[in-house]
């Protein structure tokens, strides 16, 4: 790139992110053809993935609205996303994880609970009695757990000697005081007798140093533990960071949110106390009944985010961002339109985006796109987005005409995979604790890049 416009970047903040805390280490699990666990690292930030402003600006498909004041591209640029390879991966030839949607970090292991596999003669015994073993097996819900040991990957994932005590498939994972809590994942099963009998089994919690599960009570939305979900559980969860709630944990139970005239009602979970609290019961226009729920992150103690596609057609991605002030209890919402920054012929896939904090209001968004000429004999590519955020003004006042975009994206980093992957989890492995780098004094006016659509 010309030293003019990249000079000329970094006065209006594009690609420029000084103002983290250092270099952080972002752990990606995904999976291939519905088998097998792949994981990918990427740091951030990465000037050998960061794609140059006027990539973008220069294309025929790029919005007026990214025009940033100042600059002027006079021409063309290339880049080549830069190579990303797993270094741990998985296959069903083999026995190891199942690709569960969310995954946890807990003392630099990576967690792979539950999963559906098929039942052994003596399980399916012991579930059944003496009723007729079927031909062809059952598959169900499992107790298994595997872990990964991030700072020796090569040794492999290893399966933890002491099972869940109920079974799950894709359960939510979170961590808290150094314990793994396991939630929900039961698909219409009830837990074991001893939990039916006492009003737990919803949710379990592991601590790595007894090595030993303890089922706790449920919540006050489930009966007797089984929840009235099978494949898709609307709930979204959060670790509270407020001084006062740094023990618990926050559920948002969306289950009759379009019912119930869009209404979503919070619970909190005491882990020292081992106790549940209705929180409070929230009406929303701007909640959508079948958007994708999950982890959120929480910001400042009080503010919870997370991302999800609601719809999407082939070459029109439809990704939101969601939050929620715990303070104010209002929401917002905001449409994210990462179409301008595709190549020809490039879309973007229907797979989970993954969320995560960066520091102060920054965020990383993760998504992956496909490029497809539709020849037969043209091998499909397959990449990855690590779209970074500034979220400062996300939760802003309607109609005033001095507002910040709500949605500003600062800096795109995008790797070319090996295979095409379906997203599960994400998270941070590593923050960077160097001191941030002296930013250089403006010279025109600050602008930003901003996708957003009202």
């Amino acid at each position: 790139m010309d030293p003019m416009e990249e000079e000329v970047e970094e006065n209006i903040g594009w690609g420029s992110l000084d103002d983290l805390d250092g270099e952080y280490e972002i752990c990606i699990c995904a999976q291939k053809n519905f088998d097998g666990v792949r994981c990918y690292t990427i740091k951030v930030p990465d000037r050998e993935a960061r794609a140059p402003l006027s990539y973008f600006l220069t294309r025929p498909v790029a919005p007026l609205n990214l025009l940033i004041h100042g600059v002027q591209i006079r021409e063309y640029s290339n880049f080549t996303p830069k190579d990303l390879s797993p270094f741990s991966v998985t296959t069903g030839e083999e026995e190891g994880p199942y690709a569960s949607r969310d995954m946890a970090l807990l003392n630099n292991h990576l967690y792979s609970v539950g999963g559906y596999a098929k039942l052994t003669r003596s399980e399916f015994e012991e579930l059944r009695g003496g009723e007729h073993y079927p031909l062809h097996g059952i598959y169900m819900p499992t107790r298994s757990v595997w872990t990964l040991d991030l700072t020796c990957p090569d040794l492999g994932w290893k399966q933890l000697d002491q099972p869940m005590r109920n079974r799950r498939k894709d359960p939510k994972t979170i961590v808290v005081d150094g314990k793994l809590y396991v939630f929900g994942g039961l698909y219409g099963y009830k837990p074991i007798p001893e939990d039916s009998s006492s009003g737990r089994g919803w949710m379990e919690v592991y601590d790595p140093i007894t090595e030993k599960w303890d089922s706790l009570p449920n919540p006050p939305f489930s009966s007797s533990g089984v929840t009235v979900r099978d494949s898709y559980e609307p709930i979204m969860f959060a670790h509270l960071e407020l001084e006062e709630h740094k023990h618990e944990i926050m559920v948002a139970d969306l289950s009759n949110s379009e019912e119930n005239n869009m209404c979503a009602d919070f619970f909190k979970y005491n882990v020292m106390s081992s106790t549940w609290e209705t929180w409070l019961q929230q009406h929303s226009t701007l909640l959508y009944p079948y958007a994708q729920c999950g982890r959120a992150v929480v910001v400042d103690h009080t503010k919870a985010y997370w991302a999800c596609i609601v719809s999407m057609e082939k070459h029109n991605i439809q990704c939101y961002i969601f939050g929620f002030d715990l303070k104010s209890e209002s929401w917002a919402r905001e449409r994210l339109n990462p179409t301008p920054f595709l190549g020809e012929s490039e879309y973007f896939c229907w797979t989970s985006p993954g969320l995560l904090h960066l520091s102060d209001h920054k965020f990383c968004l993760l998504l992956s796109s496909r490029n497809s000429s539709g020849e037969p004999s043209v091998k499909a590519s397959n990449f990855l987005f690590c779209i970074v955020l500034d979220l400062s003004a996300f939760f802003y006042i309607y109609g005033d005409p001095e507002r910040k975009p709500p949605l500003s994206v600062i800096s795109i980093q995008k790797y070319s995979l090996d295979t095409g992957t379906d997203f599960l989890d994400c998270m941070i492995t590593n923050r960077g604790t160097q001191p941030p780098k002296k930013k250089k004094p403006k010279t025109s006016e600050e602008g930003s890049v901003m996708t957003e659509d009202h």
